[in-house]
């Protein structure tokens, strides 16, 4: 298999090592570079993916999920502005999770087009974003205050996301470019809710910031390399 994928796979994960050295609670000039380099290139594994699938048929999943990465390395810029720039904060946090629910909103027509609709995966999925932001509004006490509706909507984006994507690997007999959508959207998951203590509880300290932005690049590298592996 052409390895020029797994090229552009290890030259971001070098990438994210430099950011993750550079990037402090504050942020810096020189970490948003090194963090939007390190996006740019889920983006490019993306493009290399689809080139080297010779599958007919590959196209239009190539485009939803490379415009949900363009989302999703937009998001990455615009909520690296809200920790540098702490006076529009809440601008950018707003910015950044549109950014983030409109990337997706594109993974979800891939999986909907390419593995069908299932009403299971829709039930679980409002199931699990009522429970994640009860949890979290009511358990521990987080106050969203101006981005509550952004919440709510974001929540159930990445829940659905996250079971269709698994609906889609049960369905295809754990076909690899499935596991790979179901894996990155797990840990996609995952991410936000360290995200959201970083937000809203104060954990920002570098082991948080660390595993946040572990499980996010792992999460976005797995989607952009199922392009690779799909067969329609």
């Amino acid at each position: 298999m052409n390895s020029y994928p797994y090229m552009v796979l290890f030259a971001g994960a070098i990438s994210l090592a430099i950011f993750l050295v550079a990037r402090d609670r504050n942020g810096s000039v020189q970490a948003l570079l090194l963090k939007t380099v390190t996006s740019f290139l889920f983006v490019a594994l993306a493009f290399a993916s689809f080139m080297v699938n010779s599958v007919s048929g590959v196209t239009t999943f190539f485009m939803l999920i490379a415009m949900g990465l363009i989302c999703g390395l937009i998001g990455d810029i615009v909520l690296d502005l809200k920790i540098m720039y702490k006076e529009s904060s809440s601008l950018y946090q707003h910015g950044g999770m549109v950014a983030f629910f409109v990337g997706h909103i594109f993974y979800l027509a891939a999986l909907l087009i390419y593995f069908g609709f299932s009403w299971i995966a829709l039930v679980a999925a409002l199931i699990l974003a009522i429970i994640i932001v009860s949890i979290s509004k009511f358990v521990l006490k987080f106050e969203f205050a101006e981005h509550t509706i952004d919440t709510y909507a974001y929540s159930f984006a990445l829940s659905y996301m996250m079971t269709q994507a698994c609906y889609a690997a049960i369905t295809q007999g754990y076909a690899t470019s499935t596991v790979l959508l179901a894996t990155g959207a797990i840990l996609f998951l995952l991410s936000d809710l360290v995200l959201v203590m970083t937000y809203y509880d104060n954990k920002d300290s570098r082991p948080f910031i660390v595993i946040n932005h572990t499980l996010y690049y792992a999460a976005q590298y797995a989607i952009a390399l199922s392009i690779l592996y799909l067969v329609v």
